[in-house]
């Protein structure tokens, strides 16, 4: 009896083992080894700030009996926004990422300064102020290197890079405000705003950048958002073209040499060039 019992046992862990290794499947191999190496491609926008450090200041004017530090340009820091918009390339393996963002990259600069004519008597004042809007746009080009700090669904990152940036369109606007005090009384209009292209007064730019980010994917949309810093080394503004603009040194202003430095703020979607079908190879 107890061998007929064991062997009934024997034979039902048999069947058992034998039923289970037809149902088990063959192991297929992980998708994490494919996904360590990926091209990734899509469209790039966002916001930025640029402030323009002055390496040498022109007057418009050359005063006579007073310093020319008194017609100075005061420049505003990081104040007006501007967009930019491009591409986003990247090639990802562990961790690591190359990436460049061929970017129309628009900058905003403003900058003020003033004249005065002061007589003998307390209303004999005279004053004209003059506020600039300098918008250059170039042609960006950038290469950084990208380090995912964390690995998971939400990847921060730190990046460092260099960009060269080819001059694609630049304007100038110059307000004109006057204050008269001949009356007794301050009275300031609005004289004039004259507006014109002045591209050929620009220089192509370069650069280093460097930032911090993060990036997540929703099905095959990656969606990479990133803060960066930008600094240029080189005078964007041509020397030689200073004292073409005729328009501009009629009413004294006259461009100074300066270099730039940005901030920005962008968000990239990004789509996978290589896909994998169900036994994770590469189609």
């Amino acid at each position: 009896m107890k061998r007929t019992l064991l062997l009934f046992i024997g034979c039902l862990l048999l069947s058992q083992l034998s039923f289970a290794q037809k149902r088990k499947q063959p192991k297929k191999p992980g998708s994490s080894d494919f996904l360590k190496t990926q091209w990734w491609l899509g469209i790039r926008s966002g916001l930025n700030f640029t402030n323009a450090t002055p390496i040498e200041r022109f007057p418009g004017f050359y005063p006579i009996n007073y310093d020319e530090e008194s017609l100075e340009k005061e420049y505003m820091d990081f104040e007006r926004p501007a967009f930019h918009v491009g591409l986003d390339i990247t090639f990802y393996h562990a961790g690591f990422s190359l990436s460049t963002f061929p970017t129309f990259f628009k900058h905003n600069i403003t900058y003020e300064s003033g004249t005065s004519w002061i007589g003998d008597a307390e209303n004999e004042r005279f004053e004209t102020e003059y506020t600039t809007n300098q918008s250059v746009t170039f042609i960006d080009v950038p290469v950084a290197l990208k380090y995912d700090i964390l690995d998971g669904k939400v990847r921060p990152f730190a990046m460092a890079g260099a960009f060269y940036s080819f001059v694609f369109d630049a304007n100038k606007e110059v307000a004109i405000r006057e204050t008269d005090y001949a009356s007794g009384t301050a009275i300031t209009y609005n004289r004039t705003s004259i507006n014109s292209n002045n591209k050929d007064e620009f220089l192509n730019n370069w650069g280093v950048l460097g930032g911090i980010g993060a990036s997540f994917d929703f099905w095959n949309i990656r969606t990479v958002v990133d803060l960066q810093y930008r600094h240029s080394f080189n005078n964007v503004v041509d020397p030689s073209a200073r004292n073409k603009e005729s328009l501009f040194l009629a009413i004294g202003e006259k461009q100074d040499d300066y270099r730039l430095s940005n901030y920005s703020a962008s968000i990239s979607f990004v789509f996978p060039l290589r896909y994998i079908d169900s036994q994770f190879k590469a189609l």
